[in-house]
């Protein structure tokens, strides 16, 4: 998961609306996927590949509402921002998270070696 905040901390010098976009970035290492703020987003986990690190970064700006379903530190109506709370270091508990958000959010989630 390191891996994936390093390059991740380039992305919020992104500023544009992506909410007509699928934007996804893999390696191999992690996952890396935009959640634009428009959609209620099912994600589906296939164990044997993926997890069990995952995070929610805010895209651009503060989130004042963000709920998830699915992970070990789920989020309730929570408040997310740099300098503040962000979920960098959460734990996929099985294979369904819901995320739904105000804004922009990036999700990460590590990669299994084989």
């Amino acid at each position: 998961m390191r891996n994936c905040l390093r390059k991740g901390q380039r992305l919020p010098i992104i500023k544009f609306s992506f909410s007509t976009k699928r934007i996804i970035l893999l390696n191999d290492d992690c996952l890396i996927q935009l959640l634009p703020r428009s959609h209620h987003h099912e994600i589906h986990i296939k164990p044997s590949i993926l997890g069990p690190h995952c995070g929610l970064v805010p895209m651009g700006m503060p989130s004042t509402n963000t709920t998830t379903t699915g992970l070990q530190w789920d989020l309730n109506n929570t408040e997310m921002e740099f300098g503040g709370l962000i979920s960098t270091s959460n734990i996929g508990k099985g294979q369904i998270v819901t995320v739904h958000s105000d804004t922009d959010l990036i999700w990460t989630i590590s990669i299994r070696k084989t």
